[in-house]
C-alpha cells in the first residue's frame, strides 16, 4: 500500500500535529493480534462502524481519499469510513480500504481493510482499526486469487524509532464460501520475521 505524504509548513503543521495527537489518541492498536490464533469475522455481521474523532485532518488529506464507484465502497462509505487506496478486486472478491481519520502528514489512522464477496461483506483483515507507523500497521496487501489473500504489518519493538519496525508479520486468509454468506478467515499462524538491519 501506499500512502502520499502532506507538506506543511508553519502554525498550521503545528496546529495539525498537535490535533492528530490530541484526537486520534482514541484509537489504540496493537499488532498483539497477529501472535494469536483467533478469527474475529462472524458469519453474517455487518460492517464495522468507523470510529469518532472529536476532529480530524481528513480535509486537508482529500488527495489521499477516493470517491465511490463501486456498490463496496458505497457500504463502507456508508458504515462512516472515508474511502482511500485502491480497490482491488479479483473474480468475486473485492478489497476496500477505508479510514476514519488521518494524522498531519496525511497517513491514514484509524484504518481498515474490508473484503466482500460477491457484493456480501465477508470481513476485515484486522480486528482492530489500524494507526500508520504502529505495531499491526498494514504496509503490503495482495489479492492473489479469489478469494484468497496476502496481507504484511509493521511490528514495532519497544526499542524501534517510529519510521522504521524491527520486524514484519504476514497473514494469509482464505474466504469460505461454505458458509452463507461467505466468511474470511485467517491461517494461521502468522509468520514472524526480523527484517534486516
Amino acid at each position: 500500500m501506499h500512502w502520499f505524504p502532506f507538506v506543511m509548513s508553519g502554525s498550521l503543521a503545528l496546529a495539525s500535529l498537535v490535533l492528530a495527537h490530541s484526537s486520534l489518541a482514541q484509537v489504540e492498536p496493537s499488532g498483539v493480534w497477529l501472535d494469536e490464533a483467533a478469527n474475529w469475522n462472524q458469519v453474517g455481521a455487518s460492517i464495522p462502524q468507523a470510529p469518532a474523532f472529536e476532529a480530524t485532518n481528513l480535509a486537508d488529506c482529500q488527495h489521499t481519499v477516493r470517491p465511490a464507484v463501486l456498490p463496496e465502497d458505497e457500504q463502507v462509505e456508508a458504515a462512516g469510513w472515508t474511502l482511500t487506496d485502491s480497490a482491488q478486486i479479483y473474480g468475486d472478491t473485492v478489497l476496500i480500504t477505508g479510514m476514519a481519520n488521518a494524522d498531519g502528514m496525511c497517513r491514514p489512522f484509524a484504518y481498515q481493510v474490508f473484503v466482500f464477496t460477491d457484493g456480501d461483506f465477508s470481513g476485515t483483515l484486522s480486528p482492530i482499526p489500524m494507526n500508520s507507523r504502529e505495531d499491526g500497521s498494514l504496509f503490503d496487501l495482495d489479492l492473489y486469487r479469489d478469494g484468497f489473500i496476502s496481507a504484511a504489518f509493521n511490528r514495532y519493538q519497544p526499542e524501534d524509532a517510529q519510521c522504521c519496525a524491527s520486524r514484519e508479520s504476514r497473514l494469509f486468509y482464505e474466504v469460505d464460501v461454505s458458509t452463507n454468506p461467505p466468511v474470511l478467515v485467517p491461517q494461521w499462524p502468522a509468520s514472524t520475521v526480523d527484517r534486516p538491519q
